[in-house]
Order: structure tokens, then sequence, then C-alpha cells
């Protein structure tokens, strides 16, 4: 199953941000990332992730860290906001976790990635079940092999935003 980026732009229910690729490089966007937040284009909210604008980005340091905030989110509003930060220099996108030492983990190798994790999602849910496959459990075992595909490392943390999205189809929550 072979997905296009540029169809996540069908999922964002608003605005897309409007940002500047040289002002974004100057702050320490990689060149990878700020190329997607221009040329694909990152909405203002998506799911329970918010964007900020470029009037609202800004650097912050993380332990002995430099990072660049570029929004956050909230579990279903249920959970305090928690950040969403590209590391200064990396393409690498990053959240915090109040499970684990340290605070701070990879959410995924970078922004293309974070959102082709949700195109594959949506997409692949409705292939199988369009086509009669679906059930709770096989789901989440051809999402975890996607997604292992595309970024394993975001698979690794056990307690991260992508493991905990597969463990509860796994577990039928």
């Amino acid at each position: 199953m072979d997905f296009d980026i540029r169809e996540i732009r069908d999922y964002y229910d608003s605005n897309l941000r409007d940002y500047d690729y040289d002002e974004l490089v100057k702050i320490g966007v990689s060149y990878e990332n700020a190329d997607f937040m221009v040329s694909i284009g990152v909405p203002e909210v998506y799911d329970d992730f918010v964007f900020y604008g470029m009037d609202t980005i800004q650097k912050t340091i993380i332990e002995d860290t430099e990072f660049i905030i570029i929004g956050h989110y909230a579990c279903h509003g249920i959970l305090s906001p928690k950040g969403l930060f590209l590391k200064e220099g990396s393409d690498k996108l990053f959240t915090i976790s109040s499970v684990h030492y340290p605070s701070i983990y990879m959410l995924n190798k970078n922004l293309r990635t974070f959102f082709l994790f949700d195109l594959i999602r949506s997409e692949l849910a409705m292939k199988m079940r369009r086509e009669g496959e679906y059930s709770s459990q096989k789901y989440a075992q051809e999402l975890r092999k996607f997604f292992e595909q595309h970024d394993p490392e975001a698979m690794n943390y056990v307690e991260g935003y992508w493991s905990h999205f597969i463990e509860d189809y796994e577990t039928g929550l």
C-alpha cells in the first residue's frame, strides 16, 4: 500500500498555517521540516494537536538541549497540553512524557513522518473496512508493520504516543 503525503491535506479540518521557509530555517528548523511546513502545509489544529504560527513559535532549552516549540497536544482534552518540539539542527519531532526520564522523547523522525503516520492510520482503517477485513487486532498488527517500516525509532518508546495508539487497538480499547 503506497501513501502520498499530499493526501494528508484532505484530513485537515482547519486552515493551514502560513510559514516562510527562510524564517523557519533562520530560527533553526531543519531544511526538511521547513520544506514540509511550506510545501505540504501544517494545519492550525489537527485532532488534538495545535500548531503555532510564526508569531508564536519560540525556542526553549530542555535538559541542556535547544528545541523549537512548534505546537502542543492534549489527549482528548483530558491531559494538560504537552509541547511539540523540533530539535534545533535536527529533523526529529519531540514531545514530553510525564512517565519516564528523560521527560522528552522522539515522536517521529520528522514532521512528514508524523503526518504520514496519521495518513496511514486513516487510510488503512478505511481500506480494511471496505474490504471487510477489519478487526481491532488485525488493524493494530498492520499499523505496527507500516509504522515500523517508515520510522522504527518512533516505535521504540513503549510509553510513546504511537505505541499507546496501537496498544489501544491491540487491547480493544
